[in-house]
């Protein structure tokens, strides 16, 4: 191909226009065979309708703002814009889905300052999914108050974790009538302390939520449960605010709404806005990397004078691409930057002020900024790899031609099974409709930890289950555990903790972890949940700015990662094993060829060991084992059962059964991303020749977050489209064995071994053209095989608090069993033998021991131990208050009995167990029965030392009859009563 008589890689460098590049691209010896598709995609002009005022009716605050924005060029509104406008003027909730860059945000200002003009005393939220979008529209509303003069009477701020301590006092003493924030802020800085915000719910008229796509699977999970709390609190303060969301597009914009904030919405989403016309072209590089060929793109459009931004579907690859670039034109490298989330909030702002103000003309960059940050126009968008969505690859592509010339796409295909279908099926890609948005309010691990941060706001009461329809259930186990406590009366709940937000991170279900440098101890980053173990584990490598830092130390306890910076050419990869269990069959069904299953799993995976590879090959360098304590974690998935014969198929053919099975699962786990808006990692699999509890071959797929976020669900409805896509992408791919094209995975616990390519064709052939049928009913709960024909993971602990138990009692009324309440006194104190850590010193007074069956006493003296001893080893329960940690303590220092044999109920154990705090016998009484002690044990010493047996057995024996009448109480109405540090009157749950 010529341009102008010259061949493309002749003198002059690249064509400075956008068609002149893209013909260059095609014709360059560089990339010669590696595009595969070229798109045209003509812009449209805009639809308007009529000017802003005309949204609003007449009025000065309407007239003065319609002049502001025609000072701006804006003097009509697309069609879109105004029919939101008329939705949320006729007081309904508004959602607009359009393209990036069309004018959504204009919406819910004009909005707000509709309502603020309407009244003096209202307020407006505004929630952003990220800090940059917060200034970046502060910016923007207050150019525009200052534009229409109305700056003096309406103010805005932000009030986020960036925000000085100073600024946020005063905001919080008085709320602007316009507060920008986030979903984290929301729930740390504000949730926790509305009653100093009641000025700001008290009067607040319209809640804005940007970016709804973003709050998607655990995200979305934690700010459903955010909004919902918000719900909670305003219901309480009085207001009944309107919603105004707008959303990237999606397949099912309505019912995800919903979904999210729990309010119906009128959906708007035909778009009056111009679209640029695009130049899309495919590049699958023959020969070479693919990092190469987006090295060699970007530094070429970069010398093109095009503005350029390179999106990357990783971390790791966003700080290598800046590195190779800056190897590869050191004379751009000034110009070029890397952006990703866990850089320092002030590093981002740099970067984003370079880029808007025209200083970068290249940012290579992950979703962190796919989003509306105003970062002026660009002309070229290179995708790295397909972004995991159609929804994303268009939010990316959209940050392009905003100046009203034609823009270039390049999107260049990884040795991903995903990039690869859509290079061999480009059609798909511009054909297929916009993925759904799932998320789950009804987890129950996220649902738990926001309802006991609603208690700490605020009392939960039975009026809340119209609140948490989903998860109000989850109350009675919370309170079980002693995450919350009831009121003395009941149907009131408290969180026993003052603070209990701060525990929880809304990007994730486990905990996060900072990131700080071994020798100055700066934050550099911070990691979530999971990953933590598979990307920060000691011996790990971990890139920031294009700089490896290798993980000294994964400190669990402190959830902190300490690293220091290397130079080296390898990165790590985890080596682990996992094992699925059914838990509960929610759904199943026999199809011609195979059965489905949907369900509740428990997943274990352990981490063996990790590996280094070196960057330029893949090739493994060394090997070292890995002590981390295992993952357990429940979460919903789904699976599909293997026909008994194709096993034996498999082995006449010469098949690797077990290979044929891993391939197809890491095949449909790559394309799951075609059904629903989630990322390749929100998904896991495991594969079995044979699992014990579906009696033959099944293959796995899950939710990849404790509790399931919704995925896993639909890829059970679309079984059949998942795995006809998925034998597709095996069938059509060129290589021989299997590469990361089709069936191998980046993310295989057990580095892609073993697998088998044809026999993975084979078997999804086979299942769904049933040319082997499959022989049984659905599966239910009744029909699945117990799991006790697998060991438990070497090296797994046991739950907390968990003991082995004693052989259950064969039927018979209680009296058939003895049962002793038991309670002793020393005769010396803690002082008198050196400390609490020599009990076993302290020396037996005496005991009091009663005998439920037969109604009596009996005391035991210093003499009687051996009597002692063994009328309790030979109970069929012991009841006492502290005995485990003090009264057999106390005993062992005469005898080295088996104390541990004696079937106990100590009842400061259980209820230490479920406050994780200890309360005192004499406490618990004054509560719980209304009266008190009769002595203490310093009494008890003093009445020892002046020979008074006497006495202390009385004492004792009140010691007793309380312990007895507080077990009984507990027994009879599942609780003890305490009071609290604020003196309120609780219940602690207990179950004898």
């Amino acid at each position: 191909m010529t341009r102008g008589g010259r061949t493309a890689d002749q003198g002059g460098g690249p064509p400075r226009d956008v068609a002149g590049l893209a013909a260059w691209i095609q014709a360059s010896r560089a990339l010669r065979g590696s595009v595969v598709h070229h798109r045209y995609l003509p812009g449209c002009g805009p639809v308007w309708a009529g000017p802003p005022a005309a949204a609003h009716g007449p009025g000065t605050d309407e007239l003065a703002l319609a002049a502001a924005l025609e000072s701006a060029g804006i003097r009509r509104l697309y069609s879109h814009q105004a029919e939101a406008l008329e939705a949320a003027a006729g007081g309904r909730n508004v959602l607009t889905v359009t393209p990036t860059a069309s004018g959504k945000s204009l919406i819910y200002w004009l909005t707000a300052l509709r309502a603020l003009a309407a009244d003096p005393a209202a307020r407006v939220l505004l929630l952003f999914p990220y800090k940059a979008l917060e200034h970046d529209q502060l910016s923007s509303i207050r150019s525009l108050l200052r534009a229409a003069g109305m700056e003096q009477r309406i103010a805005a701020a932000v009030y986020d974790g960036d925000t000085p301590a100073a600024e946020r006092r005063r905001i919080r003493a008085e709320p602007p009538q316009i507060l920008i924030t986030n979903p984290d802020m929301l729930h740390l800085g504000l949730l926790p302390y509305h009653e100093e915000w009641r000025p700001l719910l008290a009067n607040l008229r319209l809640v804005v939520v940007d970016e709804l796509h973003v709050y998607r699977g655990v995200f979305g999970a934690h700010v459903h449960h955010v909004l919902r709390r918000l719900a909670r609190l305003l219901r309480r303060h009085g207001a009944a605010p309107r919603w105004i969301a707008s959303s990237a597009t999606i397949g099912n914009p309505g019912s995800f709404a919903e979904a999210l904030i729990g309010e119906p919405f009128t959906v708007v989403s035909q778009s009056g806005a111009p679209r640029a016309g695009r130049h899309v072209l495919f590049v699958n590089p023959s020969q070479g990397s693919p990092y190469t060929a987006a090295v060699w793109l970007l530094e070429h459009c970069v010398r093109a004078g095009l503005r350029t931004i390179a999106f990357t579907k990783a971390r790791r690859i966003t700080e290598l691409l800046a590195t190779w670039v800056g190897s590869s034109a050191p004379d751009l490298a000034p110009r070029i930057a890397s952006y990703r989330a866990g850089y320092l909030s002030s590093e981002r702002r740099a970067i984003e002020s370079r880029l808007a103000s025209g200083d970068l003309s290249g940012v290579i960059a992950t979703s962190a900024l796919e989003h509306g940050i105003d970062i002026g126009g660009l002309d070229v968008c290179l995708l790295v790899g397909y972004p995991g969505s159609i929804t994303s690859s268009w939010q990316r592509l959209g940050r392009t031609g905003r100046s009203g010339g034609d823009a270039l796409v390049v999107l260049i295909g990884l040795p991903d099974a995903l990039d690869q279908y859509f290079m061999t099926s480009p059609g798909e890609f511009f054909d297929r409709g916009f993925e759904q948005a799932a998320l789950d309010p009804a987890n129950p691990e996220i649902a738990s930890q926001h309802l006991v941060c609603a208690a700490a706001e605020s009392p939960l009461t039975e009026s809340d289950r119209s609140i948490y329809p989903q998860a109000f259930h989850l109350v009675a186990g919370l309170e079980g555990t002693g995450r919350l406590s009831a009121g003395a009366e009941g149907g009131v709940w408290y969180s026993l903790r003052r603070a209990p937000q701060r525990d929880v991170s809304l990007r994730s279900i486990g905990a996060a972890y900072a990131i700080v440098e071994a020798d100055s101890g700066r934050p550099i980053g911070s990691v979530d949940g999971l990953r933590a173990f598979t990307e920060c584990h000691q011996g790990a490598i971990y890139l920031h700015q294009g700089h490896p830092f290798e993980v000294v130390e994964l400190d669990l306890v402190r959830r902190r990662v300490t690293a220091r910076r290397v130079a080296c050419d390898h990165y790590t990869q985890v080596v682990s094993e996992k094992e699925t269990e059914i838990l509960e069959v929610a759904a199943s069904r026999v199809l011609p060829g195979f059965r489905a299953g949907l369900g509740r799993l428990r997943v274990t995976q352990e981490f063996k060991e990790y590996v280094r590879r070196r960057i330029a090959d893949q090739q493994v360098l060394s090997r070292h084992p890995l002590e981390l304590p295992p993952v357990i974690y429940e979460t919903v998935g789904l699976w599909y059962e293997i026909p008994a014969a194709l096993k034996e198929i498999a082995a006449r053919d010469g098949l690797h059964f077990m290979g044929s099975l891993h391939g197809s699962e890491h095949a449909a786990i790559s394309l799951f991303p075609l059904l629903m808006l989630c990322d390749r990692g929100d998904v896991g699999g495991i594969s079995y020749p044979s699992h014990p509890q579906t009696g033959g071959a099944a293959v796995f797929i899950y939710d990849g977050h404790p509790g399931g976020i919704g995925l896993a669900a639909r890829g059970y409805e679309e079984i059949e489209r998942l795995l006809s896509a998925t034998a597709g992408l095996i069938r059509g791919c060129a290589c021989e064995q299997g590469c990361p094209s089709c069936i191998h995975s980046p993310r295989c616990g057990s580095g892609n071994h073993p697998l088998d390519k044809h026999g993975a064709r084979v078997v999804l052939e086979a299942l769904l053209s049933a040319r082997v049928p499959f022989e049984g009913p659905p599966l239910t709960a009744g029909s699945l095989r117990p799991m006790a024909q697998t060991a438990a993971p070497a090296g797994t602990a046991s739950p907390p608090g968990a003991v082995p138990r004693r052989p259950a009692a064969g039927p018979g009324p209680p009296s058939a069993q003895r049962e002793l309440f038991f309670d002793l006194e020393t005769r010396r104190s803690a002082g008198e033998v050196g400390g609490w850590d020599k009990i076993h010193a302290m020396g037996l007074a005496l005991a009091v021991v009663y005998e439920e069956s037969s109604g009596a006493y009996r005391t035991y003296y210093e003499q009687d131990v051996d009597r002692l001893l063994v009328d309790l080893m030979s109970a069929d329960r012991v009841v006492g208050f502290n005995v485990k940690r003090f009264d057999y303590a106390v005993l062992s220092g005469y005898r080295n009995a088996a104390f541990d044999r004696i079937p106990t109920c100590d009842l400061l154990e259980e209820i230490h167990r479920i406050l994780g705090f200890r309360l005192s016998l004499g406490h618990l009484a004054e509560v719980t029965l209304g009266e008190g002690k009769a002595g203490d044990g310093l009494q008890s010493l003093r009445w020892f030392k002046e020979g008074r047996l006497d006495l202390i057995e009385t004492y004792c024996r009140k010691d007793v009859e309380v312990t007895r009448r507080l077990y009984r109480f507990g027994r009879d109405n599942g609780y003890l009563l305490y009071r609290d540090a604020l003196r309120r009157p609780l219940r602690v749950p207990v179950s004898w």
